[in-house]
Formats: C-alpha cells, structure tokens, sequence
C-alpha cells in the first residue's frame, strides 16, 4: 500500500463521506473511491461499510487507520528531517580537526560559515591524528582535517590532500641557540622538545649517537594542544618541529626564529578525509568548500 493511499483511508475516516473526503484530498471522488476499492482488493477485506453518502470504518478499517497513522507521522517526519538538513540554517555538522588544523584553518573557515548560515550548528572535535579515524567510523564526526599520512592509501576513506609543507624546527627569539648557526644534534640536550608524536624518522636522527650522550628525547613533551607548544617556546627554552602555516604569524612578528638543524626533512601532509561510502551532508560540503577555499585550493576543481 502506498503512503497516497494510506493519506486516503485516513481522511476517509475523518470525514465518513467521499465527497468531503476527496475534497480535503484535493481528489475528485471517482478517483478516491477507486483508490479505496483497490486498497480492498490489495488487502482481501472491506474496509468500510457504506450507508447512503455515509462510510464507517470496519474492524478492518480501523486497523488500518492505526497501521496508517503511525506510517504516515513517521514518512512526515522523516520528510522534515531531510528538509532540516539540506536547509543550512537548521543544519547540524560535526567535525574533527588536528590541533595545528584547527589553530590555523578553522577559525576563518567557521567565521564564514555562520556569517552564511546563521542558524548552523557546528561540533568541533579537536584531538590527535590518530583518534580521527575511529571517531570517524563510530559517527561521533563527519569528516576530519588532520595528517593523512596513515591513512591516504586506505580504500574506506576519500581524502582531499592539501599542499605539502615542509616541517621548520622554531624557538623564541633570544634563545641561545638563535645565534649558533646549525648547531647539531647534541645542542639540543639542554632544552626540552615540545609538540605532537615526532615520526620515525626525526626520532631516530634525535637517538643517534646515544650511547655517549644522553637522550636527546629523555626531555620531550608531548602534546597536541597548540597553545601550550607556543607558549612553552615562547617563555622558556622549549624548541619544537612544526608546520610553518601553525606559527605564520610569530615568526612574522619576530617574536619566533626558526633554527637549522642537520637533521632529515620532514613534511606535514595534511588533508580533509571522510568515508569513502558515505555522502557528506550539505553542512559539510559547505564546510569543506570553504576549506579548500582558505588554503588556496579552487574548490569548483574537486568532486566533493
């Protein structure tokens, strides 16, 4: 039985007589009345008894009226919902973001965003690369904005990679080793190191030559939280490896230096990712148009 015939059995009941009922219906009453007979046919019972120009429902009636009711209100509602969500002003959008990601993109990218669409609900989730795919599988985010290293190869999610960037090693200005031109490895002892989980490789050039010298990573700090990385380099001795987009504005100011060590080059591959089956809503199209926009990609040259 179709959600048209069903919306036809309940005015039927709601009016006990055709012509009215057809007309709430905006049906002419040859029309409805074969609607009903085929709904009897379908169904092998009568569903209303006729008495002159007036109908009751049989038993049989009345349970589908009931039946009825509750799919119809739930077709509605579901018919709302999609309305809701296409509608961006009553639009709800979850994301997830790496801290670097976060400190530098989102901030202009959500400004724009609401100024466009007021009424959006925005759920920003800012932790770890690593905890992104997982709150991506269970639902908890849309799609993330963090490194794609560990994950642009891998067939369950579509990713969007944005430029590369070299990885820049910074400390304040004034620090001591501001002034030493290329210090090596060993200069870095006296002063902790301060940032997100270092790859393997920058791990193992730090670990050289360990056995006479201590660990240069016996004093890292790891942490995700941008704020607490600036702060740390920007009053103390901390130093730290990091994306040049993410201290753009100190080491404009001057009030960050960057340092060059003899050490293997790193570069920060960062990019939007999502899962590969899943489309992504009209909040979040928008939102990763806007993004693609702000690090100076042409978003019109992507199918998103």
């Amino acid at each position: 039985m179709e959600t048209r015939q069903l919306r036809h059995v309940l005015a039927l009941i709601e009016f006990r007589n055709f012509h009215k009922a057809a007309e709430s219906l905006r049906v002419t009453q040859p029309a409805l009345t074969k609607s009903i007979q085929a709904i009897e046919r379908e169904l092998g019972v009568r569903l209303f008894d006729r008495h002159g120009k007036t109908v009751v429902p049989t038993v049989f009636g009345e349970l589908a009226a009931t039946a009825g009711r509750q799919v119809v209100a739930a077709i509605d509602g579901l018919n709302r919902a999609i309305e809701e969500s296409k509608c961006l002003d009553t639009g709800k959008l979850s994301v997830g973001a790496g801290p670097y990601v976060a400190d530098v993109w989102f901030g202009p990218v959500i400004a724009r965003l609401l100024r466009m669409y007021p009424g959006l609900r925005i759920n920003l989730h800012v932790e770890s690369w690593e905890r992104q795919p997982d709150a991506l599988r269970a639902g908890l985010i849309e799609l993330f904005v963090a490194s794609i290293e560990h994950v642009r190869e891998r067939s369950e999610f579509r990713v969007l990679e944005f430029p590369p960037e070299p990885g820049i090693w910074v400390c304040r200005a004034g620090h001591c080793l501001a002034s030493r031109e290329k210090p090596g490895r060993a200069a870095l002892l006296p002063h902790p190191i301060v940032g997100p989980q270092l790859p393997e490789t920058i791990r193992s050039w730090l670990e050289t030559g360990t056995k006479d010298l201590p660990s240069v990573l016996a004093r890292k700090i790891d942490t995700a939280s941008m704020t607490m990385i600036k702060a740390m380099i920007r009053d103390g001795d901390a130093v730290s490896l990091l994306p040049p987009a993410s201290v753009r504005a100190e080491l404009r100011s001057g009030e960050f230096v960057t340092l060059e060590f003899d050490a293997p080059p790193l570069v920060f591959r960062a990019g939007v990712v999502w899962l590969a089956d899943r489309s992504l809503s009209p909040a979040a199209t928008a939102f990763v148009r806007e993004l693609l926009a702000e690090v100076g990609l042409e978003p019109g040259a992507y199918s998103i």
